[in-house]
């Protein structure tokens, strides 16, 4: 017995010294517990792992420093409050497999409010449930390969009384992104996707919205009210045309407006309907816009100057080129294809272009007794070389027009 002992003392000796010789320190459970060491590991590697609570999650998040990525490991993580971000810090998932932030068992959708808190960070590959995201004045936030599903509704509101039915607002930011994500909206729960307000230079890239049934229920998919030079490019948006029933909660495809610089282009956009709710793109009031190389599948451009806005009393330098626009008939209105209105008697039109479109069953409608000839025509504008449905083509005299058929 007592040489039995001497051995497991001389084992134990050297463990402790093999230990101190590589810098170690002997292993000791008796002040920390194995959930603690998790989470002291997990600050110090920059992990979020399966399982933590909000407070382990933003407490990750605060041990990293501008220049370093979080890993969050696949699970879902039910979330009450704040992610509580830092300027320069990135949540990327850590697998092929997205983690889900969790905020469904919330009686309303938790909208998480960023400043500059979110500049230089990229949200990448994460599933929001429940979460629509403000960030204002930040520089260059970035949202890409993540999905955004099962947002609530208020109740009793509609498109004109509740405008924080999107996912995701960028409120004066700049250089922002949002890319490759996905955005689903459900029946009992219909609801935007993106809006833009008052930013510069941001990128809206190759994105959906929507499948066209169970989370197709968009009242827009992308409002942009952009400062300067908004690229809204390669996305795919996709209405449940189920709630074309419900004007109330239908309000345009793209919809841009009081803008300056827009481009709009290589999109596909279906399932809104032909009248003034509708329009796979609607711009109102603003000044260079461009709308070109976009597949519309129902209805399509609606170019609108109200009187109302007198910050933009006008649209100027707009450009409408080379977009197929899929209408299953023609009609003499607005709706039916391409349409120019506009209500303002102190403000002009300036450069109106509407070039080498496709509407085979479609038309032009540019014949309202405001517009004025000369400045719609100025600068290049009129309209050329479009293709529509025989005699659809209805045009106010002395607007430029050649090569239609």
């Amino acid at each position: 017995m007592k040489t039995k002992l001497m051995i497991a003392a001389l084992v134990s000796v050297i463990a402790v010294t093999s230990c101190k010789k590589n810098n170690q320190e002997p292993k000791d459970v008796s002040d920390q517990t194995g959930t603690e060491k998790v989470r002291a590991n997990s600050v110090a590697d920059h992990v979020i792992e399966t399982g933590m609570t909000l407070a382990q999650i933003n407490a990750v998040i605060a041990g990293a420093t501008a220049g370093q990525t979080v890993l969050v490991q696949p699970g879902t993580y039910t979330i009450t409050g704040k992610i509580n971000m830092k300027a320069g810090v990135s949540l990327v998932k850590q697998t092929t497999t997205n983690p889900i932030f969790d905020a469904t068992s919330l009686a309303s959708i938790l909208t998480l409010n960023y400043t500059t808190d979110m500049s230089n960070v990229t949200l990448s590959g994460i599933t929001f449930w429940n979460i629509r995201m403000q960030i204002s004045g930040a520089s260059a936030p970035q949202v890409k390969y993540c999905l955004f599903d099962y947002g609530k509704r208020a109740a009793n509101t509609d498109k004109s009384n509740n405008l924080k039915d999107d996912y995701l607002e960028y409120i004066n930011t700049n250089n922002a992104l949002v890319s490759n994500c996905n955005f689903m909206h459900r029946s009992t729960d219909p609801g935007r996707g993106v809006w833009v307000k008052g930013a510069t230079d941001t990128k809206v890239l190759n994105n959906t919205f929507g499948n066209g049934g169970t989370t197709g229920y968009f009242v827009c998919a992308i409002n942009d009210n952009s400062q300067s030079n908004s690229l809204v490019d390669g996305n795919i948006i996709n209405r449940n045309t189920a709630l074309n029933a419900n004007d109330a909660l239908t309000d345009h495809g793209i919809y841009g407006h009081s803008f300056n610089g827009l481009t709009i282009s290589n999109n596909t956009i279906t399932g809104w309907p032909t009248n003034g709710s509708g329009g796979s793109v609607k711009v109102r009031n603003g000044q260079n816009v461009t709308i070109s190389n976009n597949t519309m599948n129902g209805s399509g451009v609606l170019l609108y100057e109200y009187s109302n806005l007198p910050a933009f009393p006008f649209l100027k330098n707009v450009v409408v080129m080379s977009n197929t626009i899929n209408v299953s008939s023609a009609a003499s209105d607005l709706y039916h294809g391409i349409g120019y209105y506009r209500d303002n008697t102190t403000d002009s039109e300036y450069s109106i272009k509407i070039s080498d479109n496709i509407l085979p069953n479609g038309s032009i409608v540019a014949n309202d007794t405001k517009i004025n000839i000369t400045d719609f025509n100025a600068a290049g504008g009129g309209v050329y070389n479009n293709d529509t449905a025989a005699g659809y083509f209805l045009l106010k005299a002395g607007i430029t027009n050649s090569g239609n058929y």
